[in-house]
């Protein structure tokens, strides 16, 4: 992952000169969208925040949650205004994932799981739909990584689910099955690979298979994401390869569309800006957006992104072909520790003439 160091911009505001984004401005020609809103401020310093997840309500869209983690102290948890709801205090917790459906005690539970750098495991949580808070789900999984990071779901068609989380430094996956056990939530490991190169960002679809690796400073890859599905990929796009992508290659995230259709979107974070492509068949790539500053309602512009995640559902009229939320690595104007925005799908499908 790219490290974020803001001595030189806080030098520069102690020095009276006036700040500006430490990354290139969007290309005149670019395609862009504006932030409807942004969270408060991890509360943590430097580069805190990381990864976010959001949760659907079952019942009523606008009750829908944003948990997104400050990888010095545990999980947030917001609402669709971007109120902060819950703080969880819980170590060092990096990336975060989940899952609705889980059989747990007879009961579906919704699962949340996240990389704890802490104690090298995943940590596990439910989230209670009612009063839509986090509570532990039992003992963190060990996992024997020696720095674990990134973390995703999946819900095999089968119905079983997994969990992958990987030691980014190195690109060691392991992917582990959730199972109930007499009412106690229990991981067993049932795979391992190795992408070749640092990689943290990952995202499953579920109703296709696969699994999606963002190697940094190689390529976004694709995978079986069912356990015996070995080390066998498909390289989808490359750092250098003619779109536009630049080191480091970051969060991945899915929009599901009916019948296998959606998009891929890609934190493109070398160049701060984010790559689409089509979810079916050979992944066309479809074009790059930047999340520039919307001045009049004081939301600064979006800079080198680490996690993401997306949904298709409409979560009400801010939001009618989904949300998108991105981790800001540079949050200013004013300055300030790093938060997480929220981007209408529909401005996106706008921007870049998405059908």
């Amino acid at each position: 992952m790219i490290q974020r160091i803001l001595l030189l911009a806080i030098l520069g505001v102690l020095a009276g000169c006036p700040r500006t984004e430490p990354t290139e401005t969007a290309p005149a020609d670019a395609n862009t969208v504006q932030a409807v809103l942004e969270t408060p401020p991890v509360a943590s310093s430097g580069d805190a925040a990381d990864d976010p997840v959001i949760w659907v309500h079952p019942t009523d869209p606008l009750l829908s949650l944003v948990i997104g983690t400050d990888k010095d102290k545990g999980l947030n948890v917001y609402d669709l205004e971007g109120q902060l709801l819950q703080e969880l205090p819980d170590g060092r917790l990096n990336n975060v994932d989940l899952r609705d459906g889980f059989m747990l005690g007879g009961l579906g539970v919704t699962v949340v799981a996240a990389s704890n750098r802490s104690n090298d495991s995943i940590a596990l949580y439910l989230l209670n739909p009612a009063t839509r808070f986090l509570t532990s789900a039992g003992p963190a999984v060990p996992t024997g990584l020696g720095d674990p990071d990134g973390l995703c779901m999946y819900k095999s068609v089968t119905g079983a689910y997994f969990v992958f989380i990987d030691d980014s430094g190195v690109g060691a996956f392991q992917q582990w099955q959730l199972s109930d056990d007499g009412g106690q939530l229990v991981a067993e490991r049932v795979r391992e690979f190795n992408v070749g190169g640092p990689a943290e960002g990952c995202a499953a679809d579920d109703e296709l298979g696969y699994l999606y690796v963002a190697e940094e400073g190689g390529a976004l890859w694709r995978y079986s994401a069912e356990p015996g599905g070995g080390s066998t990929r498909t390289e989808i796009d490359r750092v250098g390869g003619g779109h536009g992508l630049r080191a480091d290659l970051e969060g991945v995230t899915i929009w599901y569309g009916p019948g296998g259709t959606g998009y891929l979107v890609l934190s493109n974070q070398g160049a701060s800006n984010f790559a689409v492509y089509r979810r079916e068949g050979a992944n066309q790539f479809l074009g790059i957006f930047y999340i520039v500053a919307d001045a009049a309602n004081g939301i600064d512009g979006v800079s080198e992104t680490d996690g993401i995640d997306v949904t298709s559902r409409p979560l009400g009229p801010k939001y009618p072909s989904g949300l998108l939320v991105v981790q800001d690595g540079v949050n200013l104007d004013p300055a300030e520790h790093q938060d997480f925005k929220y981007v209408s799908w529909q401005a996106i499908e706008a921007a870049l003439g998405l059908p």
